[in-house]
């Protein structure tokens, strides 16, 4: 008896530790990567764990789906950025055709109607409304000139993302803008500084619509690897949801294109806001470049000293980097660099 009990004991504690050996341990470690898969690690399923064919079987299923999402999420980033990128051109279409056509057809109005004024008699009734006429045609012009600034301004293509938030700034005035510069201010590549403009565009005008702000700070820091922005406002706020993408179902379809957009060039935004605190954006933006060197280089087109992390675009030829002050010197220099480079040979 005592025998038959002892092998009963035997039989059942081994019974017990394959069982936590190939089903419970293997169980824990899946349930471990699929928590990691939770935090953002795709890869954990890859990784292979111990235990019953069905345990493994059932993680390169969860895996395949891990697959399905990536490249589902792959293809909706790609998707976004393609709208973003027609979005951009359209905009650019129609800044262009009204400052070609639509602003310079007011300009022509206010000469005709100026030309018109001065063959008018002095007493004439009808020169108080050729003037008041000749001041609309002006103001919607100018008002124009705001717009297609909003839509594409040509300084964020000239001189870069700093200069074109001052020019922003400058131009909101039902709110007052305060932008703020840490560090060396320099260019970044276009798609950097168009995402970033847009995203500080796209906080100004929620701060103003959604959060009845008065003040908006931007403060931009420029790191050696790294550019962070931050844009405060002193608003209603709101209460946050636990990720931004729900934000959409509240209406708030802007932040979220915001977050896509920084998301898909490698950063990252992170929301603050309470009700009747305001609301706080960061973004992190890596900056993938060349070293660039501390000291003042020449331009080789127009001989200027300027400062490499100022300058408006760099270009290797032949081993050799070479930073350019403006698009003309640089469009010069890539379309025959060597008569530049003549004086430097000598």
């Amino acid at each position: 008896m005592k025998l038959r009990t002892r092998l009963l004991f035997l039989t059942w504690t081994s019974i017990g530790v394959w069982f936590y050996l190939r089903v419970m341990l293997p169980l824990r470690q899946l349930a471990t990567k699929a928590q990691q898969l939770t935090e953002g690690d795709f890869t954990a399923l890859e990784r292979g764990c111990s235990g019953a064919a069905e345990i493994h079987t059932l993680r390169l299923s969860m895996n395949a789906m891990v697959g399905h999402v990536r490249r589902a999420q792959a293809q909706e980033h790609t998707y976004i950025q393609a709208l973003t990128n027609g979005q951009e051109t359209e905009r650019t279409r129609i800044a262009r055709e009204l400052h070609d056509d639509t602003v310079q057809s007011l300009i022509a109005i206010s000469h005709s109607l100026e030309i018109a004024q001065s063959l008018m008699v002095a007493d004439s009734p009808a020169l108080p409304l050729l003037q008041i006429a000749r001041e609309q045609a002006i103001e919607t012009a100018n008002n124009l000139r705001g717009l297609i600034a909003n839509l594409r301004p040509p300084i964020l293509v000239e001189l870069g993302l700093t200069p074109a938030l001052q020019m922003l700034s400058e131009r909101t005035h039902e709110i007052t803008v305060k932008i703020e510069t840490v560090g060396i201010v320099r260019r970044l590549n276009e798609s950097q500084e168009l995402a970033l403009f847009r995203s500080v565009q796209e906080a100004i005008w929620n701060a103003q619509r959604h959060g009845q702000a008065e003040q908006v700070t931007v403060q931009i820091t420029y790191a050696p690897n790294e550019i962070s922005v931050i844009i405060q406002d002193n608003g209603l706020g709101f209460m946050l949801p636990e990720s931004l993408r729900e934000l959409s179902s509240n209406g708030h379809y802007g932040l979220v294109g915001l977050s896509e957009r920084i998301e898909y060039l490698g950063g990252r935004v992170q929301l603050k806001s309470k009700s009747q605190s305001g609301t706080q954006i960061t973004i992190h933006l890596p900056i993938q470049g060349n070293p660039q060197p501390d000291d003042i280089v020449r331009d080789p087109v127009c001989h200027a000293l300027i400062r490499p992390q100022q300058a408006y675009a760099n270009v290797e030829y032949h081993g050799i980097r070479y930073y350019f002050c403006c698009p003309v010197c640089q469009g010069a220099f890539q379309a025959d660099p060597e008569v530049y480079l003549v004086d430097q040979k000598v």
